[in-house]
């Protein structure tokens, strides 16, 4: 897609433009060994901003894919605390109570929680 043009900037909506490569890191998932990605960076053709583009599963400055951090999410709805998540997860009480609180803050923010689909 970003080869043929087909991605727009996000702050003025021009074509993107292949521009390299992002800094390799690496991410965890659930249940399996850390995984290196090396995101795409591209630049905008009409306002020269650059762009680091991940794979829809990665989070934004965050060491853990967002199925861990949904699953974090999903056991404080159920009423787990930060400290039973962290051991669940194999994660550092601190990272997890990060989480937990970010999304407490968007909550309040927004006024509303996210609607997630449930399934029976």
């Amino acid at each position: 897609m970003l080869d043929a043009g087909q991605l727009g900037c996000p702050g003025c909506a021009g074509p993107l433009r292949p521009h390299g490569y992002g800094r390799i890191r690496r991410v965890r998932s659930l249940g399996e060994a850390p995984v290196t990605v090396r995101p795409r960076r591209a630049r905008c053709l009409s306002c020269a901003a650059t762009h680091v583009l991940l794979p829809a599963g990665l989070v934004l400055r965050r060491a853990d894919t967002a199925e861990v951090i949904g699953a974090a999410l999903a056991a404080k709805a159920r009423g787990d605390g930060h400290r039973t998540i962290a051991a669940q997860l194999d994660r550092p009480v601190s990272t997890v109570r990060r989480w937990l609180r970010r999304a407490r803050r968007l909550v309040a923010l927004t006024g509303r929680a996210a609607r997630v689909p449930c399934r029976s």
